[in-house]
């Protein structure tokens, strides 16, 4: 069977999909200014279905819900972790755990930026469980502590611009 050369030119090419393509965040609110200054929240547009595949689009909401176990969501697609794992490298080009620390540290970091929750609160979110484990992830991933990491991206006005 003949595809054509322009199919086996495509073929070719690898496009994986980036971080900033598939994620989600997890805000569903921003500040805006009314004309008297009152701070006022409205609704984000949000994209829960960056790919257009349900798998892949459950497994990014799964994530910046704080799903963490990679078992659990592939027993809902009704698949092996395993296949859910190889989904992830062709989705994204990066072995499973390497997406997943990576989607994980976007969401820590979107969370210590804009909100004002606790580091048990981000902890929980995130899908770590516990302050010391986010305590751990974060200086094994970033060289510093959640605090910190807090206070190295937060910019004026930062703080509440998102609302969860």
């Amino acid at each position: 069977m003949c595809l054509g050369k322009g199919f086996q030119e495509m073929s070719k090419e690898k496009r994986y999909n980036t971080l900033d393509e598939v994620y989600i965040s997890p805000f569903t609110t921003a500040r805006h200014y009314d004309e008297n200054g009152k701070a006022i929240y409205k609704p984000l547009e949000r994209n829960l279905h960056p790919t257009g595949l349900y798998a892949a689009n459950y497994l990014l909401q799964s994530l910046t819900a704080g799903e963490n176990r990679l078992k659990s969501i592939a027993n809902h697609l009704g698949c092996s972790d395993r296949d859910l794992s190889g989904f992830i490298r062709c989705l994204t080009g990066q072995p499973s755990h390497d997406f997943l620390v990576a989607y994980r540290l976007r969401l820590i970091d979107d969370l210590l930026r804009f909100t004002s929750l606790t580091l048990p609160e981000v902890a929980q979110r995130s899908g770590l469980g516990t302050a010391r484990s986010l305590h751990r992830f974060v200086l094994r991933n970033r060289g510093c502590t959640p605090s910190d990491r807090r206070q190295q991206i937060r910019q004026l006005g930062d703080e509440g611009r998102f609302g969860l």
